[in-house]
Protein backbone atom coordinates (compact mmCIF):
# COMPACT_ATOMS: atom_id res chain seq x y z
CA UNK A 1 0.00 0.00 0.00
CA UNK A 2 1.20 3.45 -0.85
CA UNK A 3 -0.26 6.46 0.93
CA UNK A 4 0.67 10.11 1.29
CA UNK A 5 -0.53 12.42 4.05
CA UNK A 6 -0.48 16.05 2.92
CA UNK A 7 -1.36 18.88 5.27
CA UNK A 8 -1.30 22.60 5.88
CA UNK A 9 -1.01 23.91 9.41
CA UNK A 10 -0.78 27.38 10.90
CA UNK A 11 -0.89 26.47 14.59
CA UNK A 12 0.62 22.99 14.66
CA UNK A 13 -2.65 21.19 15.43
CA UNK A 14 -3.09 19.79 11.92
CA UNK A 15 0.59 18.79 11.86
CA UNK A 16 0.14 16.67 15.00
CA UNK A 17 -2.82 14.79 13.56
CA UNK A 18 -1.13 14.39 10.14
CA UNK A 19 1.95 12.86 11.76
CA UNK A 20 -0.19 10.44 13.77
CA UNK A 21 -2.18 9.35 10.70
CA UNK A 22 1.02 8.92 8.66
CA UNK A 23 2.60 6.89 11.45
CA UNK A 24 -0.41 4.61 11.79
CA UNK A 25 -0.75 4.15 8.00
CA UNK A 26 2.98 3.84 7.34
CA UNK A 27 2.51 6.71 4.88
CA UNK A 28 4.78 9.43 3.56
CA UNK A 29 4.23 12.94 4.91
CA UNK A 30 4.33 16.24 3.01
CA UNK A 31 3.48 19.76 4.15
CA UNK A 32 1.76 22.28 1.89
CA UNK A 33 3.70 25.54 1.77
CA UNK A 34 2.36 28.74 0.21
CA UNK A 35 4.90 30.82 -1.68
CA UNK A 36 4.40 33.59 0.87
CA UNK A 37 4.73 32.05 4.33
CA UNK A 38 2.89 33.56 7.29
CA UNK A 39 4.65 35.38 10.07
CA UNK A 40 3.81 39.04 9.80
CA UNK A 41 0.54 40.79 10.54
CA UNK A 42 0.18 41.42 6.80
CA UNK A 43 0.63 37.73 5.98
CA UNK A 44 -2.03 36.84 8.56
CA UNK A 45 -4.38 39.45 7.13
CA UNK A 46 -3.75 38.15 3.59
CA UNK A 47 -4.48 34.58 4.73
CA UNK A 48 -7.88 35.53 6.19
CA UNK A 49 -8.74 37.69 3.17
CA UNK A 50 -7.89 34.76 0.86
CA UNK A 51 -10.09 32.45 2.95
CA UNK A 52 -13.03 34.86 2.79
CA UNK A 53 -12.60 35.42 -0.95
CA UNK A 54 -12.03 31.70 -1.67
CA UNK A 55 -8.72 32.64 -3.27
CA UNK A 56 -6.09 30.14 -4.40
CA UNK A 57 -2.63 31.40 -3.46
CA UNK A 58 0.45 30.13 -5.31
CA UNK A 59 2.25 27.22 -3.65
CA UNK A 60 5.80 26.05 -3.38
CA UNK A 61 6.40 22.83 -5.29
CA UNK A 62 5.49 19.83 -3.08
CA UNK A 63 8.26 17.48 -2.01
CA UNK A 64 6.21 14.44 -3.12
CA UNK A 65 4.15 13.92 -6.27
CA UNK A 66 0.61 12.81 -5.31
CA UNK A 67 0.30 10.90 -8.60
CA UNK A 68 2.76 8.34 -7.21
CA UNK A 69 0.36 7.25 -4.45
CA UNK A 70 -2.74 5.06 -4.28
CA UNK A 71 -4.29 7.30 -1.62
CA UNK A 72 -3.70 10.91 -0.63
CA UNK A 73 -4.97 12.02 2.78
CA UNK A 74 -5.32 15.80 3.00
CA UNK A 75 -5.27 17.62 6.34
CA UNK A 76 -7.33 20.76 6.23
CA UNK A 77 -7.60 23.37 8.96
CA UNK A 78 -10.87 25.27 8.71
CA UNK A 79 -11.58 28.48 10.59
CA UNK A 80 -14.56 30.78 10.85
CA UNK A 81 -13.28 32.58 7.75
CA UNK A 82 -13.37 29.34 5.75
CA UNK A 83 -11.18 26.71 4.20
CA UNK A 84 -7.41 27.22 4.37
CA UNK A 85 -6.52 28.82 1.01
CA UNK A 86 -3.32 26.76 0.47
CA UNK A 87 -5.33 23.53 0.75
CA UNK A 88 -7.81 24.84 -1.82
CA UNK A 89 -4.88 25.60 -4.14
CA UNK A 90 -3.36 22.15 -3.60
CA UNK A 91 -6.56 20.24 -4.40
CA UNK A 92 -7.31 22.42 -7.42
CA UNK A 93 -3.77 22.02 -8.77
CA UNK A 94 -3.05 18.38 -7.89
CA UNK A 95 -6.55 16.89 -7.56
CA UNK A 96 -6.63 15.49 -11.10
CA UNK A 97 -3.51 13.45 -10.24
CA UNK A 98 -4.96 11.99 -7.04
CA UNK A 99 -6.38 8.47 -7.42
CA UNK A 100 -8.23 8.36 -4.09
CA UNK A 101 -8.68 11.16 -1.59
CA UNK A 102 -9.40 11.15 2.14
CA UNK A 103 -9.82 14.28 4.27
CA UNK A 104 -9.28 15.18 7.90
CA UNK A 105 -9.82 18.41 9.76
CA UNK A 106 -8.03 19.13 13.04
CA UNK A 107 -9.70 22.39 13.99
CA UNK A 108 -13.28 22.00 12.94
CA UNK A 109 -15.92 22.07 15.67
CA UNK A 110 -18.56 21.51 13.02
CA UNK A 111 -17.01 23.85 10.47
CA UNK A 112 -15.11 20.97 8.83
CA UNK A 113 -18.19 19.89 6.86
CA UNK A 114 -18.07 23.15 4.92
CA UNK A 115 -14.38 22.58 4.10
CA UNK A 116 -14.98 18.93 3.18
CA UNK A 117 -17.85 19.94 0.92
CA UNK A 118 -15.75 22.53 -0.92
CA UNK A 119 -12.81 20.15 -1.36
CA UNK A 120 -15.12 17.37 -2.58
CA UNK A 121 -16.46 19.77 -5.20
CA UNK A 122 -12.95 20.76 -6.28
CA UNK A 123 -11.80 17.11 -6.42
CA UNK A 124 -14.92 16.02 -8.31
CA UNK A 125 -15.41 12.75 -6.42
CA UNK A 126 -16.49 11.77 -2.94
CA UNK A 127 -13.57 11.19 -0.54
CA UNK A 128 -13.10 7.59 0.62
CA UNK A 129 -13.10 8.72 4.27
CA UNK A 130 -13.31 11.86 6.39
CA UNK A 131 -12.34 12.71 9.97
CA UNK A 132 -13.17 15.85 11.93
CA UNK A 133 -11.39 16.32 15.25
CA UNK A 134 -12.59 19.03 17.63
CA UNK A 135 -9.81 21.03 19.26
CA UNK A 136 -10.61 19.80 22.75
CA UNK A 137 -9.82 16.21 21.66
CA UNK A 138 -6.43 16.96 20.12
CA UNK A 139 -4.30 16.28 23.22
CA UNK A 140 -5.47 12.67 23.22
CA UNK A 141 -5.78 12.16 19.47
CA UNK A 142 -3.28 9.28 19.39
CA UNK A 143 -5.65 7.10 21.39
CA UNK A 144 -8.99 8.36 20.09
CA UNK A 145 -11.33 5.72 18.73
CA UNK A 146 -12.39 7.97 15.86
CA UNK A 147 -8.79 8.25 14.63
CA UNK A 148 -8.33 4.48 14.82
CA UNK A 149 -11.58 3.95 12.90
CA UNK A 150 -10.47 6.49 10.27
CA UNK A 151 -7.09 4.81 9.80
CA UNK A 152 -8.74 1.37 9.62
CA UNK A 153 -11.08 2.64 6.90
CA UNK A 154 -8.06 3.99 4.99
CA UNK A 155 -6.28 0.68 5.19
CA UNK A 156 -9.35 -0.93 3.62
CA UNK A 157 -9.03 1.48 0.67
CA UNK A 158 -5.37 0.73 -0.01
CA UNK A 159 -4.56 -2.15 -2.36
CA UNK A 160 -1.83 -4.59 -1.38
CA UNK A 161 1.41 -4.02 -3.26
Amino acid sequence: MKALVVYFSRTGQTTRVAKEIARRCDAHLDAIHPQHEAGSWFADWRYHWQALMQAEPPLQRPARNPANYDLVVVGVPVSRTGLAPPVRSYVRQYGPRIRQLALFCAEGRGIEERGFSELTQLYGKKPVATLGVAGRHLPTIASRKQLIHFVDSLRGELPDT
